[in-house]
């Protein structure tokens, strides 16, 4: 695959990147969110060589590339002036979502940058279920244990990994809530609860608010609703502050009001619908027996295209912290991705169509092996469709043969054949035939069922080699430009931001202002200025992009020691002033006061250089453009 190809066929394919607003990407996809939808064709997408499929969902055009995802990022990022989603990135209109999507987009956003560092630790409970068996280590020896710690840390503590991702879900302090979850991890604080259990006692504040007892290691929704309400409180007390005490009057007040809420109310709530839900989720299993099983491995793709997977995670979690083993959920998804590979692999070897062939054969390779799914699932199987039912029937009789045996899982590594050590019990041997059988039966099967229900084939047909025309522009190009303020120029690379230090926005450099004032560094016009005043989007006369960002994460200040002198539409010339701030004030509220000045339209030049080092006077030249 030609990632920077692949990467300017989508820019064309969905309008440019004028209707590109953020880009992110996942394991498999490319996740957009876009200023018009409508005016984008799914199918011309879907048909671009490297595409596997297109999905919509809660307010992202999602394209599915499959392994190759990022470096078909890279080359994205390269092309346009957009970068991830920030506080100013449009979010997806909830509006339309209904609260049950809400609650699973919500769990789907917290779970998924978590799941790479839980599949790491997950690796190394597979690594200490195989070493013992193999007699390269026993369970006694150092070496094990402290391969237990390394497997079972992220596990253990994984409220505070929530915390991060649930701080970025809900736009608040990441330390604020990565807090929380110490505090209710705290060694301290799981003995009082215990001990007054225990006991029968019941703790609490100020002997008045009982402090109900609940376990929050391995737990999901407990600090996701605390770090939701976290997000509320912290606005609250920033706004009643005095400015002179909010640098350590905020911390506390945020921390004092917010713990014991998580302590009495929130965490008790979140531990109480973690054990509905998981009580619901079994009480089927219960009812219906290996069928379930079968059941659920047959409509598990589906699952995953609704995004509920992920709601999945926290429920096998604490089954496994409970029981030590699961045996419902995660042998469902392992014989549900074992059938999306066979059936992928039936398709590779029938298929004419000599990319189709490739496609098909690299996304079985993925699913049976390493457990990726979303390259055979909308690849391939779904966009052929009556692959879909080949896969359906084998991951049907794969779950009830796996049902039948009461396979367990002890582990939640992605389902795979490289992770069958997971599914091995120590003290039943023949537990590793069990799955053997279960994962032949569901290959084979979903093999047999969708060579011979067969599919549709894609006639080859003219793939476009070539970009039109002038889709990319080329600007007339500048010599020079001048600073808008002065300082002391430092290079973008000692930034404490990594958008800004990696050139993701674009090349550049910082200045350390000495002044409260910025003023135009050439003749242009206004494209862009922020509510909060912070950041200056400044288009040339000859077409250059220019973003002023003054101080960093500086939009939490919400326009408050910020000034604007101009409009977005002004023309403005050069030494024009178009914004004042108070810069001891904004240095005093504890923010960093660092200017990146960068080119956002970078890719349409040969080379940006520094043109000066050191202290720097406004309208001296800083950047030399060619």
């Amino acid at each position: 695959m030609d990632a920077s190809k692949v990467a300017e066929q989508i820019l064309v394919k969905l309008g440019g990147q004028e209707n590109i607003v953020s880009v992110v990407h996942c394991m498999t996809r490319l996740r957009f969110v876009l200023k018009d939808e409508t005016i984008v064709d799914d199918q011309a997408v879907e048909q671009i060589r490297g595409v596997l499929g297109v999905m919509k969902k809660s307010g992202q055009y999602q394209i599915i590339i499959g392994n190759e995802v990022n470096a078909v990022y890279k080359e994205v990022i390269k092309l346009g002036h957009f970068g991830g989603e920030t506080a100013n990135t449009p979010q997806p209109n909830k509006s339309k979502m209904n609260p049950f999507s809400t609650i699973l987009d919500v769990i789907s956003s917290c779970m998924a940058p978590v799941i790479p560092a839980l599949i790491g630790a997950a690796m190394i409970k597979v690594l200490l279920t195989v070493l013992p068996m193999i007699g390269w280590l026993t369970e006694s020896s150092q070496t094990y244990q402290l391969l237990s710690v390394i497997g079972d840390g992220a596990f253990y503590f994984m409220p505070v990994l929530i915390a991060m991702s649930a701080a970025e879900k809900f736009k608040t302090n990441a330390y604020y809530a990565a807090s929380l979850a110490l505090i209710i991890l705290h060694p301290n604080f799981v003995s009082l609860t215990t001990n007054a259990k225990d006991a029968g006692e019941t703790l609490a504040f100020f002997g008045l608010i009982p402090v109900t007892y609940a376990f929050y290691a391995y737990s999901v929704i407990p600090i996701i609703l605390s770090v939701w309400l976290l997000s509320y409180i912290e606005p609250f007390v920033d706004r009643i502050t005095p400015n002179v005490t909010k640098n350590f009057l905020k911390p506390m007040l945020v921390m004092l009001i917010t713990a014991p809420i998580v302590m009495t109310v929130v965490g008790p709530i979140g531990s109480i619908l973690g054990n509905a839900l998981s009580s619901f989720i079994y009480g089927i299993h219960d009812a219906l027996g290996l069928v379930a099983v079968g059941l659920i491995a047959g409509v598990y793709p589906f699952i995953v295209m609704a995004g509920m997977h992920h709601a999945f995670t926290p429920i096998k979690l604490s089954i496994i912290a409970t029981t030590g083993y699961e045996a419902f959920i995660c042998i469902a998804e392992f014989c549900s991705n074992m059938a999306q590979g066979a059936a992928s692999l039936a398709v590779s070897i029938k298929s004419k169509n000599k990319d189709l062939k490739q496609v098909a054969g690299s996304s079985a390779f993925s699913a049976l092996l390493a457990g990726i799914t979303e390259p055979a699932l909308y690849g391939v199987t779904l966009r052929l469709k009556k692959p879909m039912l080949g896969a359906a029937i084998g991951a049907i009789s794969g779950g009830l043969v796996g049902g039948f045996f009461e396979l367990k899982a002890f582990g939640v590594a992605t389902p795979a054949l490289i992770t069958i050590p997971q599914y091995l019990e120590k003290d039943r041997p023949i537990s590793l035939l069990y799955i053997l059988i279960t994962a032949a039966v569901t290959i084979v099967v979903s093999f047999i069922a969708t060579y011979l229900i067969g599919f549709e084939d894609i006639v080859d047909d003219h793939y476009e080699e070539e970009i039109e025309n002038g889709t990319i522009s080329t600007l007339t190009k500048i010599n020079k430009l001048e600073s808008p303020m002065a300082g002391k120029v430092i290079p973008l690379s000692e930034v404490n931001d990594k958008t800004f230090a990696g050139e993701l926005l674009g090349k550049g450099l910082a200045i350390v202002p000495t002044k409260g004032e910025v003023v135009a560094p050439c003749d242009g016009t206004i494209d862009v200025f922020f509510e909060t005043g912070h950041a200056i989007g400044l288009k040339t006369d000859n077409g250059a992009e220019i973003l002023i960002h003054v101080g960093l994460e500086t939009v939490n200040l919400n326009g408050q020691y910020f000034t604007p002198a101009v409009k977005v539409g002004e023309k403005v010339k050069k030494g024009d002033r178009i914004l004042t701030f108070e810069l001891e004030a904004i240095v005093a509220a504890g923010y960093d006061i660092t200017t990146p000045i960068v080119i956002t339209n970078s890719h349409d030049y040969l080379e940006i250089t520094v043109a000066r080092q050191g202290n720097v006077e406004a309208l001296e030249e800083i950047l030399t453009i060619i």
